[in-house]
């Protein structure tokens, strides 16, 4: 049991840092203010998320038909997913995504609303006890709108302040009753967990409105999808906001408008500023962590495979520890950032490109030579002469027009004109490097981009050729054009005389040679695996004191656990006894609803308890869980006692009635015992997958472990570590489920039975 208890900790701990690995910077990158050159419009056809169960569904229809959509839960998924390149943008509201940028500010939101919208509270309709709790709260809306109380929440809630951020609800006395609300508890600003304790938004607008009223407060949390049901059903007296659409005033009554707002499209910072400053002009507070050659001797320094310049780098740093190859720029990138390597050679666009866009990244201050851009043509190749003289034809301000549109801020400008000319002199096939902004690149759309594309097309026209592009690793532009592949290379390529000795080159731009390090900020920061680790492990478990929405999830989950297993075990045992002796009418109506549970998805079975069946009662959520997994538990037993029993020869039944053991005797004594050996397997399996399933109960407003960990990363917008937090602790839960059932196996193992044991009460001869 220990060696294989330390094999198990040994895979999750190597499941931790391979998955940590993934986000090695424990730095964030501030998102920059969504430019207003990017339009919501031009996400139609792209991969978008959509929250499931609201309003969002029909607004993604309608805006954007042509775009395949993937349905979320919650915004902490839909944040995992755009973070991850899941996605490429999702609908949400306005205020949420205001609050999520200033979490996150890797999220942006385009700032033009796709809709309008108001958000109210929603009632039971037609429902006089509902109606006149509405009219109550609108009269106390009119009220705190006119004394400037609405603002203050507002203030509080949309601001930045956290500080102000808390909900005290302990002075509600309940003379006047309990009201009831249901809200989703990761919808910040509106309803979220803060320091193990309902906030937001909506939470202090009802908790003022309790408080004038002299009522008491019940909040349930439910996703999303299930608040309108939650009403209709009486379980709640309303919810907390949503948007108000004719389609769902047909379903509920909603009180006056508590704030205004509407959707808009969420996407990555970077796409809406992405290259957006100026490649010349880095921020001068980033301080590179080296400043002279002398001090990158026995560093590590990295350049793109297919970059010969080791000699060049030699020349300046003698003593360079190693050179390391990457196949993108991004890629290495990442390896300075993470400490992999120590310095990444490139030309001064890109380079200077990078230090912009990364802020753990700067650029050496120091040159190690000056060059040209070039485009690469095969050495001979005729068409070489006829695309200089072209090229030298262009006027200057138009080469500096050039240069400036891609290396700018105006992200709108950055397009590459259609090949409308005829196109009779033929087509050229150019071997187009497809990771190098600003010079080339692949843009959102699959289509190529950069300085080189549009240098090429402008040629291109001039000499009424057409041009087809095949994107490809910098590594094999230059080895496509030896080979005969491609016409022509382009892809940021800087002339040196060892090329010109197998090339020739339309130079077009001058360029110079620049080391790419670390900032000194982001090198004194923790970039580590570990101290990633460190900093996750902070977040999702101490600060705010998040270990505690752990703790009380996992009692749930174990109290809902064990209680199933305990109610399920006597109710299935119950049923097979009265379906033992062959009742006909015993076994049809057990088979049935044995059909009905073990065919119903568990989820459905749920909610159908939950809000229609007990609907109207004061059944607990938790108490409505252990009903349905004691249901799917007992249907498991009923079958594995069936097939237990039946492994047991009957003659042993006929011995023991033969010795003069009453029925229930040799059943419990002869029979029983036997057959358990043969379902406990059975049994274990089904334990460890009643645990597992637990995790959907957050469906029915029960905060389980996994719900506390959807809770957790609403909060930290981290999707890893609460992941694996969760999994972890549910593999422990299973791991010690599953020696307690070995154990039992031990002890009703009927070998470890005394004869005297089998055969008290049984008249013997001896």
């Amino acid at each position: 049991m220990k060696k294989r208890s330390f094999k198990s900790i040994c895979t999750i701990l190597a499941m931790i840092t391979i998955i940590m690995a993934a986000f090695p910077g424990a730095v964030c990158a501030a998102g920059e203010p969504a430019g207003e050159d990017v339009r919501w419009q031009d996400y139609n056809g792209k991969r978008l998320g959509v929250l499931t169960g609201t309003l969002m569904e029909d607004a993604a229809v309608k805006y954007f038909p042509d775009s395949e959509y993937f349905y979320f839960n919650s915004y902490p998924d839909c944040n995992a997913a755009l973070l991850a390149g899941k996605i490429d943008a999702y609908l949400g509201d306005e205020p949420n995504l205001k609050t999520i940028h200033f979490e996150q500010p890797d999220i942006d939101y385009i700032h033009d609303r796709i809709t309008d919208q108001n958000y109210s509270f929603a009632f039971r309709k037609d429902d006089p006890k509902s109606a006149a709790l509405c009219e109550e709260l609108n009269v106390y809306l009119k009220k705190i709108r006119e004394d400037g109380t609405l603002q203050e929440i507002d203030d509080i809630w949309m601001g930045v302040d956290e500080n102000k951020k808390v909900v005290d609800m302990s002075d509600l006395t309940g003379e006047n009753g309990t009201i009831k609300v249901v809200t989703t508890s990761t919808d910040m600003p509106w309803s979220y967990i803060k320091d193990g304790k309902n906030v937001g938004y909506d939470i202090d607008l009802v908790v003022r409105f309790c408080r004038d009223r002299g009522y008491a407060l019940e909040i349930g949390d439910v996703d999303f999808s299930g608040r309108i049901p939650g009403i209709q059903s009486g379980r709640y007296d309303f919810t907390t906001d949503m948007n108000v659409t004719p389609e769902r005033e047909e379903e509920v009554l909603f009180s006056d408008p508590t704030c205004t707002g509407g959707i808009v499209l969420a996407v990555l910072s970077k796409d809406l500023a992405g290259a957006a400053k100026d490649v010349r002009e880095v921020p001068a507070d980033k301080e590179p962590e080296y400043k002279t050659f002398s001090e990158l001797n026995g560093k590590t320094i990295s350049m793109l495979t297919g970059a010969p310049f080791e000699n060049l780098i030699s020349s300046k740093v003698p003593n360079v520890k190693e050179f390391t190859y990457f196949q993108t720029m991004p890629d290495m990138c990442l390896a300075i950032k993470t400490g992999k390597t120590d310095a990444g050679f490139n030309n001064n666009a890109v380079a200077t490109l990078a230090a912009n866009k990364y802020p753990e990244l700067a650029l050496f201050p120091e040159s190690l030579g000056d060059t040209t851009f070039g485009l690469a043509f095969a050495k001979g190749d005729e068409r070489f002469e006829q695309w200089r003289t072209a090229y030298e034809s262009i006027p200057e301000e138009t080469k500096k027009a050039l240069w400036g549109k891609w290396t700018g801020a105006d992200e709108s400008a950055k397009t590459v004109p259609e090949q409308d000319w005829p196109g009779n002199n033929g087509t050229v096939n150019v071997a187009a490097c497809d990771a190098l902004e600003p010079m080339s690149y692949m843009g959102q759309d699959g289509q190529m981009m950069g300085l080189d594309i549009e240098t090429i097309l402008m040629i291109a026209k001039e000499l009424d050729v057409h041009v087809e592009f095949t994107p490809m690793d910098f590594s094999a532009v230059l080895s496509s054009i030896g080979s005969g592949k491609a016409d022509i290379g382009c892809g940021s390529i800087v002339t040196t005389d060892e090329r010109r000795e197998t090339m020739d080159f339309v130079e077009y731009q001058p360029a110079s040679f620049l080391l790419v390090v670390r900032s000194k900020d982001a090198a004194n920061a923790d970039n580590s695996i570990i101290g990633g680790i460190r900093e996750s492990f902070r977040k999702t478990f101490i600060r705010e004191d998040r270990y505690k929405l752990f703790i009380q999830g996992i009692l749930t989950t174990i109290i809902i656990t064990v209680l199933s297993i305990l109610f399920g075990t006597a109710l299935g045992f119950i049923v097979y006894m009265g379906c033992r002796n062959g009742n006909t009418v015993a076994n049809k109506i057990a088979g049935f609803f044995v059909w009905i549970v073990q065919g119903m998805p568990v989820v459905v079975l749920l909610m159908i308890l939950y809000y229609i069946i007990f609907a109207k009662s004061q059944v607990s959520g938790t108490a409505v869980a252990v009903i349905a997994f004691t249901l799917v538990f007992g249907s498991g037993v009923f079958g594995m006692l069936k097939m237990g029993v039946g492994a047991v020869d009957k003659g042993q039944t006929e011995a023991a009635l033969a010795l003069g053991y009453k029925d229930m005797q040799a059943f419990f004594r002869i029979v029983l015992p036997q057959a358990i050996p043969h379902f406990l397997p059975s049994y274990k399996g089904e334990v460890v997958a009643l645990l597992k399933a637990t995790a959907i109960v957050g469906y029915i407003a029960v905060q389980d472990l996994t719900k506390m960990g959807d809770i957790v990363r609403g909060r930290t917008y981290e999707a890893f570590f609460p992941l694996i937090a969760v999994a972890v602790i549910y593999f422990i839960l299973g791991s010690l489920f599953t020696f307690i059932v070995d154990k039992a196996e031990i002890l009703f193992n009927p070998k470890r039975r005394k004869r005297e044991d089998i055969l008290k009460g049984v008249r013997t001869d001896d």
